[in-house]
């Protein structure tokens, strides 16, 4: 068994004297290849672990051992290449330690931090791939120790500059950066102050820049494990209530949306549709006026504009999948919170709604077999999938609640819903949509049964759409009216 006296000796004998002379170690590959095995027996002794653990003398002198070696910058390529070898075992023996409990991680935390930022922002550590095992002794540092989670996160956010933060985000290999993400993700996760923190610091945005910028290449390439940890960083930024600061942070002023903000969008639509998903009262709110008021009343006219202009490149394109997903996840929320969906009517966002279906409609005319292209490619500025979304979100919004089912009727809503009870290959389920909110504008609503009779005597609508939606039309003293069908 290896006594506390002799570690602490062997460490400072494998700190260098000072930056010129190099550790006596790292001389002769005899020597190095006895102290990596010493380090080995230390790591063996699961015993004393806690022992050595909790001794401030041990990690005084680990973080002399990495200053020392840090900083040094004479020698042969061996020597510098041993030297390199040593220090991320030197950290492997670190984060070893630092699971011998919560004296041990504020010791470590304690003497080791502003080393191990050095080692984050060195160029030489960077370059040798020593990011790796420094984030992986942050993460133990951090586990199941608020304490020392708050006051690591805190100094690691505001220690670097952007072009300093930059350099060490781009020379993350994928190992370093999944150690990152951890780190992130368990400062962040259960805490909504060090979400904000995050934000307000001068390096929380450009690590979720840096980080949504990597999602899509992750994704691609099958990286699963990179993917699932940045989205938990999302996920737990959500469920805060940060996502509208998340989002204008992802803003680059030239294009709307941004390609970031694109996938930002594409993260939230996953968490509200995710099984099980909690939203608190408070952030359906949050999420329900940043949703309507800054994403899609922000986009209505500029999707009118590609719309008229007939224009179809990146830009349009980008916003064809934004709005899209704004529409999803407005549809997600408002079938999760009755809240949401109270918002939404409060706001008069019906009419918005029921106006863009009316501009779509006039600009965008329905697509059968034989109206399609050739080669079946929808251009853009046709948005497909559109209408139907939006005659969804009206058919949630109308169910229950005769507000808006006058809302639509006297808008003129009726006529251009009832008008879609058709096949439209731009919009696929778009005729399913259209009965079910028939059916929830009709339901114990006299004049809209009414008007609905009125339109049938033109021959404006099916009779098939209407008995779909549960009614059949009859004539009274020479009018049309509609009844319930009987269920049988």
């Amino acid at each position: 068994m290896v006594t506390l006296h002799e570690v602490v000796s062997f460490l400072n004998s494998l700190t260098p004297a000072d930056q010129h002379s190099g550790a006596v170690v790292l001389k002769h590959q005899s020597a190095f290849d006895g102290s990596i095995s010493r380090i080995a027996v230390i790591l063996q002794d699961t015993d004393s672990r806690s022992t050595f653990g909790q001794s401030e003398d041990v990690w005084r002198s680990i973080s002399s051992v990495l200053s020392g070696l840090r900083t040094l910058t004479a020698g042969s390529a061996e020597e510098l290449s041993r030297r390199d070898r040593l220090m991320r075992v030197v950290l492997t023996l670190s984060m070893n330690l630092l699971t011998a409990g919560p004296l041990a991680q504020q010791s470590g935390s304690h003497y080791m931090k502003n080393e191990l930022f050095c080692i984050l922002a060195d160029d030489e550590c960077i370059k040798n791939s020593l990011c790796a095992p420094c984030l992986k002794t942050m993460v133990n540092m951090c586990a199941s120790n608020d304490n020392v989670t708050e006051e690591l996160w805190t100094e690691f956010l505001n220690k670097y500059d952007e072009p300093t933060l930059t350099k060490v985000l781009s020379g993350l290999d994928d190992d370093s950066y999944m150690a990152l993400l951890v780190f992130i993700a368990g400062s962040i996760r259960s805490s909504a102050d060090r979400c904000a923190k995050l934000l307000k610091s001068s390096g929380g945005p450009i690590l979720l820049i840096n980080t949504l910028d990597k999602v899509d290449t992750w994704m691609k390439n099958e990286d699963h494990n990179n993917f699932e940890l940045a989205y938990s960083i999302f996920e737990s930024l959500i469920r805060h209530g940060s996502f509208p600061h998340v989002y204008k942070t992802t803003s680059d002023l030239v294009d709307i949306p941004s390609e970031l903000q694109v996938t930002l969008m594409r993260i939230l639509d996953a968490y509200l549709t995710a099984n099980n998903v909690v939203v608190t009262c408070e952030n359906q709110l949050g999420l329900s006026e940043f949703l309507y008021n800054d994403l899609f009343c922000e986009c209505k006219p500029l999707i009118v504009q590609v719309m008229t202009k007939k224009i179809d490149n990146i830009e349009a394109k980008r916003l064809e999948v934004f709005i899209l997903d704004v529409m999803e996840c407005i549809t997600s929320l408002i079938s999760l919170s009755a809240n949401a969906k109270s918002f939404m009517v409060k706001v008069n966002a019906v009419p918005q709604f029921l106006d863009l279906l009316r501009r779509t409609d006039d600009l965008i005319p329905r697509r059968t077999l034989k109206s399609g292209n050739p080669d079946n490619q929808i251009p853009s500025y046709e948005f497909p999938s559109l209408k139907q979304k939006l005659i969804g979100i009206l058919g949630i919004l109308v169910q229950g609640d005769r507000t808006v089912q006058d809302q639509i009727r006297e808008f003129g809503g009726l006529s251009v819903i009832l008008s879609h009870c058709n096949i439209d290959d731009s919009n696929p389920f778009i005729r399913e949509y259209a009965v079910l909110c028939i059916k929830g504008l009709l339901d114990n609503n006299e004049e809209n049964q009414t008007f609905v009779a009125s339109l049938e005597a033109g021959e404006p609508v099916t009779t098939d759409a209407l008995e779909e939606a549960g009614y059949e039309t009859q004539i009274i003293n020479g009018k049309v009216s509609l009844k319930r069908k009987n269920v049988k």
